[in-house]
């Protein structure tokens, strides 16, 4: 019996075999915190090209777009986990106000999760898809996952669901943040950047 390589099944093994390699290099590159921004943008630039079918050498394209506007994709990426940081940390902060005096307060900061969630999912493939400053991209992100609301709802559900099965899951940990970003981009490319209209 012959095998085909060219078959759907083999085709599926070569995008596991980069998701795993991908996910190893952005762990690699993202040890020393502050790298975290261009190591994510690198991953999701690379996703793209794995979705779109585009030739590459992995290690080699994950490098030249880890390097690429570094600067700019590590200052976001300092942004981004800062207010992370900051949304978890208030948390208990929040919830002991609410408790003393309304519980608005801590409606009020579910939002801002909420509204977090949504950027986060964004911002990073903005990264990759467009240049300008930090802020400008930072907005744009913002606008984009409000015009695109249930497809950013979307994102940010099947994020959580990786990331529960995961907990139980431990192999699906290997590959956890590269599958994550591997959907999302099969997303953004399909919606988001299709229904992207600027004035």
């Amino acid at each position: 019996m012959k095998i085909r390589y060219d078959s759907p099944f083999w085709e599926r093994m070569g995008k596991l075999y980069y998701i795993i390699v991908l996910n190893f290099l952005w762990l690699l590159f993202s040890l020393p915190v502050i790298t975290i921004g261009p190591s994510t943008v690198a991953l999701h630039q690379c996703m793209f090209h794995l979705i779109n079918g585009k030739e590459m050498t992995i290690f080699t394209e994950f490098y030249q777009s880890f390097k690429r506007n570094f600067i700019r994709n590590m200052m976001a990426g300092i942004i981004v986990v800062g207010f992370e940081m900051l949304l978890l940390s208030s948390r208990n902060f929040y919830f002991e106000i609410a408790a003393n005096t309304s519980w608005s307060i801590y409606y009020f900061y579910i939002f801002l999760v909420f509204l977090f969630a949504l950027f986060f999912v964004i911002i990073f493939p903005v990264l990759v898809s467009y240049d300008g400053a930090v802020l400008e991209l930072l907005r744009l992100s913002l606008f984009l996952a409000i015009k695109n609301l249930p497809m950013s709802i979307m994102m940010v559900v099947i994020d959580y669901l990786i990331i529960y099965f995961c907990q139980m899951l431990i192999p699906l940990a290997l590959i956890g943040v590269a599958l994550i970003v591997f959907i999302n981009s099969r997303i953004y490319l399909w919606r988001v950047t299709n229904s992207l209209v600027i004035e």
